[in-house]
């Protein structure tokens, strides 16, 4: 349990803990959302990359954020709220919270995605800003979209012209609301409908197998290819170019490129797939959320702010910005 300080000691109410400043963007003429780069390994030679520039702060330093997901590594106990509540099964992180200033478990959220599907994009980075807000334990969950599709009986839009038409207008409102680059025409959806995403989801799977650390940036880029630079991601040159992007080595990039066509790596994507399909997805994304003994699933990206009033949290916005300390 952690220590308490002085102040929560004397009574006083404990402190939310402060949010992070919104973005300022500049680049792909969308504001930006509020992103965060990984630790990087500190063992053997690593390459590089320059920062987006909408993962940057309103002063221009490039934001960080504290390493989660490395094997045998745990994040700190999330800090106190006032008022209490009762602890939210299925966190990992332990149970119970009360008025008396003590941790207060994390309520486990599951985003099950894949790259080929601008929604789970949207969705992703609006997750990643509340992760740092709602006393939320985020966990990324790569999937095939065609085999959930297959098993549900469900067909992608662009097979239902007006579903397409619809489809077509929403993207683009939903990339201005929620501030993700996302560039989507009416030529995009015969893109889709001949792209697998297949080979892409079982890379992001071998990096969640082997350097989780790098799960966050690899998903981003390889959205960032596909759906804002409308680039191939399926063959193997392209995928290696992704990874270079999210600031893999060459020798790690290579690894994971031959751990695409091994067993273990297909049978952890299957087993994700056959997961969210139990859980009851029939589409990407899904977000799946463990409160109070039960899993709530949501559909989509325009569902976080039933996701928060489900889960006891306060929706800020798309893009939530630092409250006044003032008021």
């Amino acid at each position: 349990m952690p220590a308490r300080s002085a102040e929560s000691a004397a009574g006083s109410p404990p402190r939310e803990p402060p949010l992070l400043p919104p973005p300022h963007g500049e680049g792909l003429g969308l504001p930006p959302p509020l992103l965060f780069l990984p630790s990087r390994p500190s063992a053997g030679r690593r390459r590089q990359r320059a920062p987006h520039s909408w993962e940057r702060g309103r002063g221009g330093k490039e934001l960080t954020r504290r390493e989660e997901g490395r094997k045998g590594s745990r994040p700190p106990p999330p800090l106190a709220r006032p008022g209490g509540g009762a602890a939210a099964a299925g966190s990992r992180w332990g149970a119970g919270a009360g008025r008396d200033g003590t941790a207060m478990a994390r309520t486990l959220v599951e985003l099950f995605y894949d790259v080929v599907s601008p929604y789970s994009w949207l969705g992703f980075e609006v997750l990643c800003r509340y992760r740092h807000i709602w006393n939320i334990d985020l966990r990324f969950r790569p999937a095939f979209l065609g085999g959930i599709m297959q098993a549900t009986g469900n067909k992608p839009p662009a097979m239902l012209p007006k579903r397409a038409e619809y489809m077509l207008k929403d993207v683009k409102r939903m990339a201005k609301y929620y501030q993700v680059p996302v560039q989507i025409s009416k030529d995009d959806f015969q893109r889709i409908t001949g792209t697998s995403s297949l080979g892409a989801m079982r890379f992001i799977t071998a990096i969640d197998m082997t350097q989780p650390q790098y799960l966050e940036p690899l998903s981003r880029e390889f959205w960032i290819r596909f759906w804002s630079k409308h680039e191939d991601i399926g063959q193997p040159e392209n995928m290696l170019a992704v990874a270079g992007q999210a600031g893999l080595s060459s020798e790690l990039s290579q690894k994971l490129l031959e751990m695409i066509s091994s067993p273990a790596v297909k049978n952890r994507l299957k087993e994700t797939t056959e997961e969210a399909i139990k859980y009851g997805a029939f589409g990407m994304p899904a977000v799946v959320a463990h409160f109070n003994g039960e899993h709530h699933l949501f559909f989509g990206s325009d569902r976080l702010e039933l996701l928060g009033s489900v889960i006891g949290e306060k929706w800020l916005g798309p893009v939530p910005s630092v409250p006044n300390p003032k008021m």
